[in-house]
């Protein structure tokens, strides 16, 4: 069984239908919305890290290539913005607060 094989049989009860419909017309609580990005974002993370595997390991076996070298150094590339974009989406929010987002009145002299 591949890798991609067995995060898909992972994810699959969390993509049938009647779980879908379920969470469709449900509200959510912010705690559950929380615990299933950063899941999803976990998932994301495994899928890259395999893609980004095949991609050094082409490099390591075939960088000597003119043809190949630039595609996949376009790749690894694009799969560490792609990893960079997910964990920044998990990290905490700070929402700024009324005060500080007033500005301070001048006074006119």
């Amino acid at each position: 069984m591949s890798s991609l094989e067995n995060i898909y049989l992972k994810m699959s009860p969390a993509l049938e239908p009647a779980t879908l419909a379920t969470l469709h017309h449900e509200t959510p609580n912010p705690d559950t919305q929380k615990q299933v990005g950063r899941e999803v974002a976990h998932e994301l993370n495994n899928i890259f890290t395999i893609i980004r595997g095949y991609a050094e390991r082409m490099l390591i076996k075939h960088g000597e290539n003119p043809a190949l070298r630039p595609e996949l150094l376009l790749i690894t590339e694009n799969v560490k913005r792609a990893e960079s974009l997910v964990r920044h989406s998990t990290y905490p929010r700070s929402r700024p607060t009324l005060a500080a987002t007033a500005q301070p009145a001048t006074q006119a002299a």
